[in-house]
C-alpha cells in the first residue's frame, strides 16, 4: 500500500480547518489502482484507500476512510470527494460524498490508476432526470407539449439551475444568476449515477450576458434522454476564471 506523510507548517486556522487543509494535500497527493490501495497521514488526519474486486471480478468497490488524529472535531459530513484518471484526459471518473464519520463508497469503479481531490464546500444532493420533477405547460397548449423540468438553486441561492427534457427528447441543463460578482466564472458540473456514483456526463460552462440586463448564463445539450436513464445526482460547483484549469 502507497503511503505519503505531510509535514508541519499549516496555517494559523481553526483546527477544524487546518485539519481539511491537511486532507486536501493528502488527497492531492495519493494514487490507487484495481491491485494497489493507498495510505497517508499528517499530524492532523490520516486516509485510507482500499479498493477491491467486486464479484464480477470487471469493477472495483473502493471505500475511502478519512481518520481524525488525536481530538480533532472535523465536519466531514457532505464533502465530495473526486476520483480522476491518472491521465487526466478522461475528466472525473466518480464523485462520492463523506458522511459524518469521514466514510465513502464507491460501489463501482472500472479498474485503472487514479488519482483523488478534495472539496470543503460541503454540497447538496440534487437528484434528476428521475421520477420527481416538474411539469410545466405552455399557455395555451395541452399536455402534450409540457416540458418536463428539475430546478434548484446553490447552497447560497445565488445560482438557479435548471435541466430540462424538449419534446425532441433531448435534455439541456442552464446555470443562471443575477449576482454580478459571478459575472465571469464558471460552472463545473457532473451528472452521477445515484447508485454507482461513477460520473455520467462532466463539463464545464461560463457565466455569460444575457440580453437581459442584469443576468448571467450558460447553458448546453446534455444528450439525448434516451441515453440518458437517471437518476443522477447534480453536483456543481463555481470557480473564478483564475480558478478554472
Amino acid at each position: 500500500m502507497r503511503k505519503n506523510t505531510s509535514h508541519k507548517g499549516q496555517p494559523t486556522l481553526q483546527q477544524g480547518n487546518v485539519a481539511l487543509a491537511e486532507a486536501a494535500q493528502l488527497f492531492r497527493q495519493m494514487r490507487f489502482t484495481h491491485n494497489h490501495g493507498a495510505y497517508a497521514e499528517g499530524q492532523h488526519v490520516a486516509i485510507s484507500i482500499d479498493p477491491r474486486w467486486n464479484v464480477d471480478r470487471q469493477t472495483l468497490c473502493v471505500l475511502i476512510t478519512c481518520y481524525a488524529l488525536g481530538h480533532n472535531q472535523i465536519k466531514w459530513s457532505s464533502l465530495p470527494v473526486y476520483v480522476s484518471p491518472e491521465s487526466g484526459k478522461a475528466g472525473v471518473s466518480a464523485i462520492a460524498r463523506l458522511d459524518v464519520r469521514g466514510q465513502t463508497v464507491i460501489p463501482s469503479l472500472p479498474p485503472g490508476d487514479y488519482t483523488l481531490s478534495l472539496r470543503f464546500t460541503p454540497q447538496r444532493s440534487d437528484v434528476v432526470l428521475g421520477g420527481k420533477l416538474e411539469r410545466l405547460a405552455a399557455q395555451g397548449e395541452d399536455e402534450q407539449d409540457e416540458r418536463r423540468l428539475w430546478r434548484g438553486n446553490s447552497e447560497d441561492d445565488a445560482l438557479t439551475w435548471t435541466i430540462e427534457e424538449t419534446e425532441e427528447g433531448d435534455v439541456q441543463i442552464a446555470f443562471e444568476t443575477h449576482e454580478e460578482r459571478l459575472a465571469g466564472h464558471v460552472v463545473v458540473f457532473s451528472l452521477v449515477e445515484v447508485d454507482s456514483k461513477r460520473v455520467q456526463y462532466h463539463h464545464r460552462l461560463i457565466l455569460e450576458p444575457t440580453r437581459t440586463s442584469g443576468i448571467w448564463e450558460g447553458w448546453c445539450a446534455v444528450g439525448s434522454r434516451a441515453h440518458l436513464h437517471g437518476p443522477y445526482e447534480l453536483v456543481f460547483e463555481i470557480v473564478s476564471p483564475n480558478e478554472a484549469e
